[in-house]
C-alpha cells in the first residue's frame, strides 16, 4: 500500500480486540469447578470457535435457533476432546460465559493502533459476525463506540451478509467509499477473516498469538502474535 494514500482499516472483534477466551475460561471454571481446572483452555475455545464457525450458516439459514447453535458448539467442543457435557451443563457454560462477555478489555496495544489509524486519516472500523444487540454490547463494553463512529461498524446479522463470504468486505466498500485495493482487514480466525478478506481483494493482517497453523494455501499480507509486532508491520 502507497504511503501516500488513505486506507481502510477493518478489524475484527472476538479475538482481536479483547481476549474471548478469558470470559470462557472464568465460564467454565465457575460450572465445572474441579473438571475444569486441568483443561487446556486455549485448545477447547479453539475447538468452541471451530464448531460456532461449522453451525453458523444453519443458523443464518434459519435452520436452528441461536440458543441451540450455542449449547451445541458446546456440547460438540467438549465431545472432541473426550468430555461429556451433558444438555443443562452445556447451557450453564454458555449462560456463564455471555454474562462475562460485556464486561471485557482491549487486548494490550489495541487501543493505541486504532488511535494511529484515526489520527493518520485512515478509514477505520470493524466487521464483526454475530447476533447485532450481542455484539454491540461488547463494543459499547469495550468502550469501541466512543472511538468509532456507527457507520464504521458493521455487524453481520444487521447487514445481512456475515464472513467469510467476501460480499459483506465489499459491501464496507460501498458503504465507507473505499476500494478493496487500499483495505486492510485485522482478525484471527483463519476461514471467516483471512479467507473471507482475502476473496474480496483486501490485504490481511492475520492475527496469530497461538501460532496455529494456516488451514489452506492462502497467504495473509502479515501475520502477527501481538500489537507491539503489529506496530512495526510496514502497513502505512
Amino acid at each position: 500500500m502507497e504511503k501516500s494514500k488513505k486506507l481502510a482499516v477493518f478489524f475484527d472483534l472476538d479475538d482481536t480486540l479483547y481476549d474471548h477466551l478469558v470470559p470462557f475460561r472464568e465460564a467454565v471454571k465457575e460450572v465445572l469447578k474441579p473438571e475444569g481446572e486441568n483443561l487446556d483452555f486455549a485448545d477447547l475455545f479453539f475447538k468452541v470457535r471451530h464448531h460456532s464457525d461449522l453451525l453458523w450458516p444453519q443458523y443464518l439459514r434459519g435452520e436452528i435457533p441461536l440458543e441451540e447453535t450455542r449449547v451445541m458448539r458446546m456440547e460438540r467442543a467438549f465431545a472432541d476432546f473426550g468430555l461429556t457435557l451433558d444438555r443443562a451443563q452445556a447451557a450453564e457454560v454458555q449462560a456463564a460465559y455471555i454474562g462475562r462477555q460485556y464486561k471485557i478489555e482491549m487486548i494490550q496495544g489495541v487501543r493505541q493502533q486504532l488511535d494511529r489509524f484515526i489520527t493518520a486519516g485512515h478509514t477505520v472500523g470493524v466487521i464483526t459476525n454475530g447476533p447485532a444487540d450481542h455484539q454491540m454490547k461488547k463494543i459499547v463494553g469495550l468502550g469501541v463506540d466512543r472511538i468509532l463512529p456507527a457507520d464504521r461498524i458493521f455487524i453481520s446479522d444487521a447487514v445481512g451478509i456475515a464472513k467469510p463470504d467476501p460480499e459483506i468486505f465489499a459491501y464496507v466498500n460501498r458503504k465507507t467509499g473505499t476500494t478493496a485495493e487500499q483495505s486492510l482487514y485485522v482478525g484471527d480466525a483463519w476461514d471467516n477473516d483471512v479467507v473471507g478478506a482475502l476473496g474480496a481483494g483486501w490485504k490481511v493482517c492475520w492475527y496469530n498469538p497461538h501460532g496455529r497453523e494456516p488451514r489452506s494455501a492462502h497467504k495473509p499480507t502479515h501475520t502477527f502474535s501481538n500489537y507491539e509486532e503489529f506496530a512495526g508491520l510496514p502497513i502505512l
